[in-house]
């Protein structure tokens, strides 16, 4: 009943909403592939409206991930394809390699439902949900390794966990030596790092590859759509898996 009741309150919203669509009333979101500015998701291919402004937006391999704050919605080729009711309030969404929600009180898959891992950050894998908080990198209920760490991606093999000035990749149980300052992370085949510098390529095994300056405020990238980025004015800036400005 609750994802029910949610929905007609999104499609409220969208009613109540200017009908000239006011696209920048809400915080940017950007995602591999384009971004969404208010309730519209703009992408290379075209724009399509959402029912209301969203949490969190990410795209993976299933289509477009949509998060509201107890509904979970996924778009392919601009119509909805699927929707999933959340047991807690949500705080972000990751897509890939598969989706997992992270919520105020745990993590929710389709297949699992809610548990009750206080995650900072997750990632679901073919080898399972690994997450990480500030007591170190864990698989299920199990920890793998300690540490201090806020952001976990999947990277080459295994997984890595980012900290403050270091990273673990596991299960190779190697650190790598990261900037303290990075803001946003994801991952391509390499490792896309941001920085109020800009943004760092870094390969599987923590060397760096190229560089782009800039001041942005998020990053997604992914192997089919490349780097996608944010600037603090809510602007999208594409650039290829090299670093390239692909517009």
């Amino acid at each position: 009943m609750r994802s029910l009741a949610a929905l007609f309150l999104l499609a409220a919203l969208a009613g109540c909403a200017p009908q000239t669509a006011q696209r920048g009333e809400s915080a940017a979101l950007v995602f591999p592939g384009g971004v969404v500015q208010g309730r519209w998701v703009e992408t290379a291919g075209g724009s399509f409206p959402l029912p209301a402004p969203p949490l969190d937006v990410d795209a993976g391999e299933g289509g477009l991930e949509v998060l509201y704050p107890y509904v979970w919605q996924r778009y392919q080729g601009g119509e909805l394809a699927a929707s999933y009711d959340l047991p807690a309030r949500a705080r972000t969404i990751r897509a890939r390699p598969e989706p997992v929600v992270l919520l105020e009180d745990g993590l929710y898959t389709p297949e699992s439902g809610w548990r009750a891992f206080p995650a900072r950050d997750a990632v679901r894998t073919a080898q399972g949900t690994f997450w990480v908080n500030d007591e170190g990198l864990w698989r299920g209920p199990d920890r793998l390794r300690d540490g201090d760490f806020e952001r976990v991606v999947a990277l080459g093999r295994g997984v890595l966990a980012l900290g403050r000035g270091r990273a673990l990749l596991w299960p190779a149980e190697r650190e790598l030596e990261l900037p303290e300052d990075w803001t946003a992370a994801d991952v391509a085949g390499d490792l896309y790092l941001l920085t109020p510098a800009g943004v760092h390529r870094y390969d599987p095994e923590g060397y760096e590859l190229g560089f782009y300056a800039g001041a942005f405020r998020d990053l997604a990238a992914s192997r089919r759509a490349g780097v996608w980025l944010l600037t603090p004015e809510g602007e999208p800036v594409h650039l290829t898996l090299e670093l390239e400005e692909a517009w």
